[in-house]
């Protein structure tokens, strides 16, 4: 898989930047502006109905400036990671409620993040995390897609969970393994590599990093939400120790399903490549 585990250039710099805490919206506007295709599709989605901006914004500075270093920066890694694994034909659908269910996980996760910023900074990176913990489902879809199809088969006629469904295919392997794989050929942070790895059971590592509880918990609310990837019957429920690390409440559940639900219509525009 030697083209996928190489990063394409833009991406590595978009990634560097949401790792540099010292790097400026006019960091992110240059690396953003120095890919044509990136920006086409950046400055489609700002001037998408989602926005709804009474004039035209033509710069990535003027998103950067309009939307706010987060917004952008979100953007441009969502867009970036999407456009890499292209769209399958045959594995169109699956792969259109994969990255719906991984963009709103990195929303969910993003809120965490402001949340907790200020007292852990451990956090930083979450909506990073969220955005990336399936990635191996994208791996297994663009790569070996008859895999895919069969463990998908499992999911459907015989009940299994989706990971269970991925051993049986994969001689004992899942999508965390593959993803967490992935990343490390990327050289992602260790924390972001272990988010990816365990976000199904962070309770099994004996210190699990606050990202992981990050992507544990999104993914459970989105499939709560109905956002999920694959499996109708994903698991809805998070672990009690991961909902504590990141300080989950019913009204940041509230606020958090209320900002989904702002956001639904531009997931669903990004994960169907709608809004640019």
């Amino acid at each position: 898989l030697e083209e996928v585990s190489t990063l394409p250039a833009t991406l590595v710099r978009v990634l560097s930047i949401v790792q540099d805490e010292s790097a400026t919206a006019l960091d992110l506007a240059e690396v953003v502006g120095s890919d044509q295709a990136l920006t086409f599709r950046i400055l489609g989605t700002v001037n998408s109905s989602y926005y709804g901006f009474h004039r035209q914004i033509r710069t990535v500075p003027d998103a950067v400036v309009i939307l706010g270093f987060d917004e952008v920066e979100r953007l441009a890694l969502a867009i970036s990671v999407i456009n890499m694994f292209g769209r399958e034909p045959s594995s169109a659908r699956m792969l259109h409620m994969l990255w719906r269910h991984s963009l709103a996980c990195s929303v969910v996760a993003g809120c965490l993040e402001a949340r907790l910023r200020s007292k852990k900074p451990q956090i930083a990176g979450a909506h990073v995390a969220g955005l990336l913990h399936d990635i191996g489902k994208a791996v297994i879809a663009q790569h070996f897609p008859e895999a895919m199809s069969s463990v998908l088969r499992l999911i459907e006629d015989d009940g299994y969970s989706h990971t269970d469904a991925e051993r049986e295919i994969l001689d004992g392997y899942t999508h965390c393994d593959i993803g967490a794989w992935l990343a490390g050929r990327w050289a992602l942070p260790p924390a972001i590599v272990e988010s990816i790895e365990m976000h199904h059971s962070p309770s099994a590592l004996p210190n699990p990093h606050l990202l992981t509880h990050a992507a544990h918990v999104a993914d459970a609310l989105c499939n709560r939400f109905g956002i999920r990837s694959t499996n109708a019957n994903a698991p809805c429920e998070f672990e009690a120790a991961s909902a504590e690390a990141v300080g989950l409440d019913p009204a940041l559940v509230s606020d958090i399903e209320q900002r989904l639900e702002r956001q639904r219509g531009l997931i669903g525009a990004m994960a169907a490549g709608g809004a640019y």
